[in-house]
């Protein structure tokens, strides 16, 4: 049995997965706030302290016992890490190839003076250069990788595995559904007060990007312009009347890629981020063509957010439920489990070494 924590700025949440002949079976899942729900939710405030009560809460209602778990896997967020996709000359010498990407892992991280720590996936050889492989490199430093084996161990764990946030939520799809064979899809994990993208495909490079918009955000525009506390803007969100606020917004939408200025909102400020990434990627990669994006996350149920972002980039956009893919016992269909994707991925991660 493999158990997946995904460490939120909101929310903690914990996967355990089975794998058998018939796939993978579901055998335990929940979520557990980080913050005093009668206080409100203030990111600046977090602390360890909150995230290991929130963890001891949620083993106890989930009955799990962290002593005995054997096989864990957590993941480092988007600020501790960096993950490229890179053109390596072909070498047998995995030495020398875990060389050359040391080197490389030093020109793309913030060093903290601390050394610095890498991991890498050989994707295999690159379609348009015979002589070069392209490998996806993970860099962290030591300081980042202590810090959170101490929260680990601080949660009563044995350390296990050490994923990537980016990574952990692009592989609770591609695992079982695999990367399209010609363009891309996007990954959009939408959390608290930050927005995961991951562009991929089997032919198209992998690129993530952290944009610093999220749930929080659009509470705090709706507790701005409403009137409300955080707990009634939380309630809002999720009301008939915040879906005809959206639905009225992409009225104002002028055509593809564009936005309206007198409506400008904080929804148009996430896909004017979207957009600007895309564009990014079209310019690095020579690939435009975008099969979907998945929406996942603690903030992808709002109804109305996933038409909102089709219309305005012209992309299929679709809430993703990781759930789908999984044996399980009937669950309750209001809960949002797209939130569950990047603990699922951890998951399957476990599962596979």
């Amino acid at each position: 049995m493999s158990l997946g924590i995904d460490i939120g700025r909101y929310e903690i949440k914990a996967v355990q997965l089975t794998k058998s002949p018939k796939g993978y079976q579901l055998n335990n899942y929940g979520s557990e706030p980080v913050y005093d729900i009668a206080k409100g939710y203030d990111p600046e405030r977090l602390d360890e302290a909150s995230i290991i009560s929130a963890v001891e809460r949620l083993l106890k209602r989930l009955k799990i016992n962290p002593r005995r778990v054997k096989a864990l896997t957590t993941g480092l967020s988007n600020q501790q890490s960096s993950i490229r996709q890179l053109k390596m000359v072909n070498t047998e010498d995995e030495e020398e190839l875990a060389q050359a990407l040391q080197f490389e892992a030093r020109k793309h991280i913030p060093m903290d003076g601390t050394d610095a720590l890498m991991d890498f996936q050989i994707l295999g050889e690159d379609i348009r250069e015979v002589d070069k492989l392209d490998v996806l490199l993970v860099a962290s430093t030591q300081r980042n990788l202590n810090n959170h084996m101490k929260l680990v161990r601080n949660m009563n764990f044995r350390p296990g595995i050490v994923d990537s946030e980016a990574i952990g939520m692009a592989n609770s799809y591609v695992i079982e559904h695999g990367l399209p064979e010609d363009g891309t899809n996007v990954f959009l994990n939408i959390g608290a007060v930050s927005t995961v993208l991951v562009v991929w495909g089997r032919q198209a490079p992998f690129f993530a990007r952290d944009i610093m918009i999220g749930g929080h955000h659009f509470t705090k525009e709706l507790m701005e312009k409403k009137d409300l506390g955080y707990k009634e803007a939380e309630e809002f969100k999720c009301s008939a009347e915040h879906t005809e606020l959206i639905d009225k917004l992409q009225g104002t939408a002028e055509g593809n890629f564009s936005v309206s200025v007198a409506e400008h909102t904080i929804y148009d400020n996430l896909v004017d981020e979207i957009r600007r990434s895309l564009r990014y990627y079209i310019k690095e990669s020579n690939e435009s063509f975008f099969h979907k994006i998945l929406i996942m996350g603690g903030s992808a149920g709002i109804p109305g957010l996933n038409e909102f972002i089709a219309n305005r980039l012209n992309v299929v956009a679709e809430v993703y439920n990781p759930l789908a893919q999984v044996h399980h016992d009937t669950l309750d269909q209001s809960e949002n489990y797209s939130q569950y994707a990047t603990a699922i991925g951890y998951a399957m991660r476990g599962l596979l070494e």
